[in-house]
């Protein structure tokens, strides 16, 4: 690697070790077990069914804790490049000079307002509506925040091995309420589901071609986030911001998705139009619990089809959860401005007594 990368290596880890420290308590307890979990493999370069030995995980993670309390009160620094500086955030300034070096930079928000960041050789690039698309192999520098697929403006990235760990990490935890959706996608591929959890070694190569494939239909919640206007951007991130942490930035955050899905050029759109039964089977099983309490139309929708093979079923599905996300981001839009008066605490018990608990969704949120 040359020097000039391996510094921007350096400094890419640095900011994303710092953001790990400072905002790991935005996740359950569990949750960040298995996000350490998955940042050991990604560092010792194992593939996500390699189980690392208990005794060299737990080492390691008191290391870590032991380090991020060394620099948890460090700031997110600007990067340096070729004795320019740039701001950590400015993705398109540091994409123009990576990109000729076959290198990409992401950076975003996440979770709890959780900056985060990734330095990754770009595999490929194309196009959808105006919108770029660069699909990523190896990561040289990530945080313990992991997605797909993420975009930022008119750009977005795909990312091959967060996909790989995802896919993985949904079929090996796969609840009993997954089970029967994930088995479907799987069966798509002509494979089983506790053959693959028994003998993941030997699907390997087949593991890494579902992933790469499943990863091009899930850019297309991108596409449709990037389209989908049922939230005016700047009142999403004042209430993702204004309730950072709590189980109303999980909602709001879930709304959008949602609404991102259920667009006609979004997820559940191309998959509908294009009839990609795995990915319908992989969507369901791959839903939390919140997503299927705000969006219980289509779980309902893909067991009906299971017998009927009706597209129509998931077409429906699709446009009543679309009508209802706006109905819940309307609610929440008015509450929280009704609220603002009294404050974001206030504003938080009225939304979660008048809209989440309705929807039977707990106090105590989730990631």
């Amino acid at each position: 690697m040359k020097p000039e990368i391996s510094d921007l290596q350096r400094q890419v880890q640095k900011n994303c070790d710092i953001s790990d420290a400072r905002h790991a308590g935005a996740y359950s307890l569990c949750g960040l077990l298995l996000r350490m979990r998955d940042l050991y493999k990604w560092e010792h370069r194992m593939v996500p069914w390699q189980e690392p030995e208990p005794a060299d995980l737990m080492g390691w993670m008191e290391d870590r804790e032991q380090y991020w309390e060394e620099i948890i009160e460090g700031e997110i620094a600007p990067v340096v490049l070729g004795g320019e500086r740039f701001d950590p955030y400015d993705m398109a300034g540091l994409n123009v000079r990576l990109r000729p070096m076959g290198l990409v930079y992401g950076a975003g928000y996440g979770i709890g307002m959780k900056p985060t960041f990734f330095l990754a050789e770009r595999a490929e690039s194309n196009s959808v509506g105006g919108l770029r698309i660069d699909v990523v192999n190896r990561e040289l520098a990530r945080d313990i925040f992991m997605t797909p697929a993420m975009r930022q403006g008119e750009q977005i990235f795909a990312r091959r091995s967060c996909m790989l760990f995802f896919l993985w990490d949904h079929i090996f935890e796969a609840p009993p309420s997954a089970r029967e959706a994930a088995e479907y996608g799987l069966a798509r591929y002509g494979v089983g589901l506790d053959e693959v959890r028994r003998n993941a070694a030997r699907f390997g190569d087949l593991l890494e071609r579902i992933a790469w494939r499943e990863l091009e239909t899930w850019v297309y919640h991108e596409i449709g986030e990037a389209l989908e206007t049922g939230f005016d951007g700047g009142l999403w991130q004042e209430l993702v911001s204004a309730y950072a942490n709590t189980p109303v930035e999980i909602f709001a955050r879930v709304l959008k998705d949602v609404l991102a899905d259920t667009h006609s050029e979004g997820l559940l759109g191309h998959i509908v139009q294009n009839s990609v039964e795995s990915s319908l089977g992989f969507y369901v099983a791959f839903q939390r619990a919140i997503s299927r309490a705000v969006f219980p139309e289509i779980r309902e929708a893909f067991f009906r089809f299971r017998q009927t093979g009706d597209w129509s079923l998931i077409e429906a599905a699709r446009e009543s959860g679309r009508r209802n996300m706006y109905r819940h981001a309307a609610a929440l839009t008015r509450l929280h401005r009704e609220a603002q008066a009294s404050g974001a605490d206030r504003a938080r018990a009225r939304i979660i007594s008048e809209i989440l608990e309705p929807l039977g969704i707990a106090r105590g949120g989730g990631e």
